[in-house]
Parts: structure tokens; C-alpha cells; sequence
């Protein structure tokens, strides 16, 4: 493989192949545990433990066959008397998930570790994988180690990695980084958070928050959760993939994975289907950049490209092209998923309440009218509540846009068997009915349904499956409108706001000189956190926001890039308008 001379971060998604000559260590269990004892003595790690509820964050260097990895886990289960474990490893040359099983029946009494890594050990796609086990979390990072440790957030209580200092909370990057760059304030554990909004962003956000020892309360204007853009009766988990290195390619791409692994773990299957997902070629050209992204060599269970007649047969349906294939993507039910997250966080739930102003002082007092009305302290706020975050904190200006969609439920015996988009797109029949959308209007906010747009719809449907072209209005049994929440780059605003005013006044040198370096710190607003601005990608990209923006509050290491993390922070905007003199 030729040298990679892009020197963005991760040029490559995925060049990693394991390799058919593979070594590993013959040291038995019980020697490699008192080689890690002694690691672990040296770097403070049963200081660590004998803390209450302590939030360990370890640093495994390579991961190979997850030996080091499985040994913590299991030393945490017996040795620690609460708090979470994050363990961060780099993997270079990935095992395969056979050669993984190979290798763990070496170790009997890591049998219940190593089933359940080997239940969600990804393929070998290059980048940031984050597996989730509870109160233990492995961030395996697929890469080349130089471009591993340039996009790991450095901070880690206990480094097994020889090559780097063993001392808390040390730095493995001394260079200079912009303020906006820098990591964010974080808030104690035990914090009362607010979390403003009951669909796909405020329920994730909420039961990610839980898992780190955050109290939540969830507040939802409506009666019910997923009263907004996320209470479809089907939703598709769609990623649409570059052909070059890109931010919004590695968020799509983790951020898939992400959904679907955290679906098959808290939601019950009669609510989704990994049916698979094509994406249909609308022309040569897309045909030509599809075989482009192929050529970045995803694993075939992951991503592969049919012709005409292999997508047909997999849809069992005529289809007007082939295209690409997402095997393990699929739909869900948002709103029945919006409710197990919420379940499974233990956040209380404040339904039929709307915040109507929120003022700071030592934390945050919450305005809030309906059935929780009254005014209520928290020391943190995230806004999870879509276009209406920027009513609550009007003097931020935040980058949000509306865009209305429309879902029309159409009346099918037979659907295709798995989700197909084009320009649109259609699920799979559900009670005898499908899902065909959505319409896209920038400049209509009437939340009823439109004739028109369902004719679209069945137009956007006809257009992939050319046998339903004769299905009239009469065929359409009902449907549903949302409003979508954008940003001017459709990535998400996920991350601290910081004080608009405050940074202007700051940063004006940028106006002159974009490489300025800065000695003040970021003014972010302490406490006031955002999630939100997902577009009609939200059901991949809101949960693993989730999972940056509570890593962030709880100071953990990043389960994704720092380079993606910095991509979707809600300040960006106004360093970007002071950069080209707009502000």
C-alpha cells in the first residue's frame, strides 16, 4: 500500500487487515496477572480502586488479544465497590473475531469477559470503536499507533502502555492546541442535570449521563417522550458514506455502529429489524463514487455493492439500480426506543413541562410551566430540545435552522425486505403499512399533513421501487410531521457553549491572524451543555453525541477522534465568522 500523504487524521477509514501470520504471547494467565499487578501497583491503580465510587480511566497501549483488557475488567468486578471503568487500547493489526475466540479458550477463567467482547468485537474498520459493558467501557482504537495517540484525549488515570509517563492525569501531547481545542469544564460526579427535551438526543443523552454517575431529570413539554421529530413509527439507520477522509464520514460511520450496537442491547426486537439497508445508485456518476468508497476496503460485513440484480434479490422487489448494501443497519421504532433509554437510565421524568427561561447563578435556575411548574436549581443543563434551544439562550445566536419533513404511511401488502433509499426512502411493511419519505421543505412551518407532500413521497417511492408506481392517495393512511434541526454544516452541535459576547471580545486577533495563539481560556458558560442539530440523521448521530458529550461533563477519555470531537462543537460557528472577519 502506497504511503498515505493526506495529513488529515485518519486519511484512510479502513486499511487494517489482520494478518493470516499472527504471534501471540505464550505467558499464562496467571503470570500476565502478576505482571499487571505490579504495573498496576506502580501507577497508583489500587489507589484508585480503594476510592468510593471511583471513575477509572486506564490506558492499555496495545490491545492484541485483549488479555490486559479482560484482566482489569475482572480485577474491577472483585476489587472495586462501585464507579465506572473506561480502558482505552490501541490495535494496530486487528485480530479477527475467529482468531479471537482461538485465543481466548486459552483462558478458562476469563470466560464470561470474553464472551461478551467477542459478542461485540467490531470488524476491522479503522478508527474508534467503543464497546460497552455497564460500568466498563472499552475504547478500542483501530489504527496505526502515531495516529492513534494523536487523536486520544490524553488524560488517563493508569497507563499499562510502557512508552508513556505513569503519573496521573499526564499529558501525551505537550503542543500547542487553540482554546476551542482544549477539554472541557468538567462537572462533579454526582451533578444534578437538566436535560432539556424527551426525543432520540435528550433520552441517549440522558442515559448516557446516568452511566456516569450523573443525576438527571428529563424534561419533555409533551405528554409523552418522542413527541417531536422522533416519534416516527419507523425510523432508518442510514449512513452516507465519503469516498475521502472526512469528519462527518467518521462520525457517520462510528456513529452507525454505535446505534445499532446500543439497540440490540436495551431495546426489545419487536421494535427493530436489522434487516439491512441499500443505497441505491441515481446515476453513473454516484455508481462511480460508490465503487470509490468500496475501494477504501470495508469489511463485506459491513458494506458491500450489489448490481441490479443482487439488490433485487435481496429486496425481493424490482428496484430501479443497485448500489451499496449496509448488512447490519436496518429500522427501529424511535419512539419505543426513546422510551427504553429512558428506562434504563433511572432519570426521572418531567412530562408536560416547558422551560421557559433559564438563568445562571451558581448553577442554573430552570423556569419551567405545566406540571412541574416553578423555579428549580440543577448545576448543569444540556439542550436536547432541537430548534428550541435557541429560544432559551437567545443571546448564543446558535447556528440552528428548521426544516420541515413529512412521512407518508402507505398501505402495502408485500414492502421491500429491507430499507431502499434514493432521494427518499422506504422501510419495510410493518402491520401492513410502510414508511415513504420524507419531503424536505425549507420554507413551510404548518405542522399539518400536506396532499402535496404525500404526493412527493409516493413519487420519491415509485422512483426506487418502480411497481409501486400506480399507488394512489388513496393507498396513503396517514402520516407525520417533524421538524428537523440543522446546522450550516449538517453535523450537530455537541458539546460546552461558550459566552458569545465573551469570546468576540477574546478572540478578535483571529480577524488578523487565524493561527494567533491564545493564552486565555475558552469563556465557556459553566454548566450549559448542547445536544442538538442532528437533521434526519439523528438516530446515528444523537447517541453517540451522547456519549462524546457526557465523556466531556465526566472528564473520560473520547470514544471518538479528537479531530471529530473539535468537528462538532456548537462553537465552531462563531470561531469560524471571527476567522472570516463575519463577526
Amino acid at each position: 500500500m502506497k504511503p498515505n500523504t493526506n495529513k488529515r487524521a485518519f486519511a484512510d477509514p479502513q486499511c487494517l487487515v489482520a494478518s493470516h501470520d499472527w504471534r501471540l504471547t505464550k505467558t499464562c494467565a496467571k503470570q500476565r496477572l502478576a505482571e499487571l499487578k505490579a504495573q498496576h501497583a506502580v501507577s497508583g491503580f489500587f489507589d484508585a480502586l480503594s476510592r468510593p465510587q471511583a471513575a477509572l480511566q486506564v490506558f492499555g497501549g496495545e490491545f492484541g488479544s485483549g488479555l490486559d483488557f479482560l484482566l482489569t475488567w475482572q480485577w474491577w468486578n472483585t476489587a472495586n465497590s462501585g464507579g465506572s471503568l473506561t480502558y482505552l487500547a490501541i490495535c494496530e493489526q486487528p485480530l479477527t473475531l475467529d482468531q479471537l475466540r482461538q485465543t481466548q479458550q486459552q483462558w478458562p477463567q476469563l470466560q464470561r469477559q470474553s464472551q461478551a467482547l467477542q459478542e461485540q468485537y467490531p470488524g476491522p474498520i479503522k478508527g474508534f470503536h467503543q464497546l460497552d459493558f455497564g460500568v466498563v467501557k472499552l475504547i478500542l482504537v483501530q489504527a496505526p499507533k502515531a495516529e492513534a495517540m494523536a487523536q486520544i484525549r490524553p488524560e488517563f488515570d493508569v497507563s499499562l502502555y510502557p512508552c508513556v509517563p505513569e503519573s496521573p492525569t499526564h499529558q501525551l501531547h505537550t503542543s500547542y492546541q487553540h482554546p476551542w481545542q482544549r477539554p472541557h469544564n468538567a462537572m462533579a460526579q454526582g451533578s444534578r442535570v437538566a436535560v432539556i427535551g424527551g426525543g432520540i438526543s435528550g433520552t441517549a443523552t440522558a442515559y448516557s449521563l446516568s452511566q456516569r454517575g450523573f443525576h438527571v431529570t428529563l424534561i419533555e413539554q409533551g405528554q409523552n417522550l418522542a413527541s417531536g421529530a422522533s416519534g416516527n413509527r419507523q425510523g432508518m439507520l442510514y449512513a452516507k458514506l465519503p469516498d475521502n477522509a472526512t469528519v462527518a464520514g467518521q462520525f457517520h460511520q462510528q456513529g452507525l455502529q454505535h446505534s445499532m450496537a446500543l439497540i440490540k442491547r436495551s431495546l426489545s426486537s419487536e421494535h427493530w429489524r436489522a434487516c439491512g439497508l441499500l443505497q441505491l445508485a441515481k446515476s453513473s456518476r454516484e455508481d462511480q463514487q460508490m465503487q470509490a468508497v468500496m475501494a477504501r476496503g470495508y469489511p463485506s460485513s459491513w458494506l458491500q455493492h450489489l448490481s441490479l440484480a443482487d439488490a433485487q434479490a435481496m429486496a425481493k422487489q424490482p428496484l430501479a439500480a443497485g448500489g451499496l448494501f449496509f448488512p447490519a443497519s436496518g429500522w427501529v421504532s424511535p419512539a419505543h426506543w426513546c422510551q427504553a433509554l429512558f428506562e434504563l437510565s433511572g432519570a426521572s421524568l418531567w412530562r408536560a413541562s416547558q422551560v421557559q427561561d433559564l438563568t445562571q447563578d451558581e448553577g442554573w435556575q430552570v423556569q419551567v410551566t405545566g406540571d412541574h411548574q416553578g423555579l428549580h436549581h440543577f448545576d448543569a443543563v444540556v439542550l436536547a430540545n432541537a430548534n428550541d434551544a435557541k429560544i432559551l439562550v437567545p443571546q448564543q445566536a446558535l447556528a440552528l435552522k428548521s426544516i420541515r419533513g413529512q412521512v407518508s404511511y402507505v398501505q402495502s401488502q408485500q414492502g421491500p425486505d429491507v430499507v431502499v433509499c434514493g432521494e427518499g426512502y422506504v422501510t419495510p411493511a410493518q402491520s401492513g403499512l410502510l414508511a415513504a419519505g420524507a419531503s424536505y421543505n425549507l420554507h413551510m412551518d404548518d405542522d399539518g399533513l400536506s396532499e402535496q407532500d404525500h404526493r412527493d413521497n409516493l413519487q420519491r417511492m415509485a422512483d426506487v421501487l418502480p411497481k409501486t408506481a400506480n399507488t394512489a392517495l388513496g393507498d396513503v393512511q396517514g402520516g407525520r410531521v417533524g421538524f428537523r434541526s440543522v446546522t450550516p454544516d449538517y453535523l450537530p452541535m455537541v458539546g460546552q457553549i461558550a459566552d458569545e459576547n465573551s469570546v468576540i471580545e477574546r478572540f478578535g486577533k483571529l480577524r488578523k491572524d487565524a493561527n494567533y495563539k491564545f493564552q486565555q481560556a475558552m469563556p465557556y458558560l459553566q454548566g450549559l451543555y448542547i445536544n442538538a442539530g442532528h437533521g434526519s440523521k439523528g438516530l446515528i448521530s444523537a447517541p453517540l453525541s451522547a456519549e462524546i458529550l457526557a465523556s466531556q461533563m465526566a472528564n473520560q477519555a473520547l470514544p471518538v477522534a479528537q479531530c471529530v470531537a473539535r468537528g462538532l462543537d456548537p462553537n465552531r460557528f462563531l470561531i469560524r465568522d471571527l476567522i472570516r472577519r463575519k463577526r
